[in-house]
């Protein structure tokens, strides 16, 4: 039943990070650059 629990958790913490990264993402930031894809230059791969 820890297990389970424990799985769980990280399960949900993961889905949070993925979510985030997705509507920065539609916002047009890029997480890896951790700034504007619009000033990046390209040379984060997000263009």
């Amino acid at each position: 039943m820890g297990t389970f629990i424990v799985v769980a958790i990280l399960a949900a913490i993961v889905a949070a990070i993925i979510r985030s990264m997705v509507k920065a993402h539609k916002r047009g930031e890029h997480p890896a650059c951790g700034g504007d894809c619009g000033h990046c230059g390209g040379s984060c791969g997000c263009h």
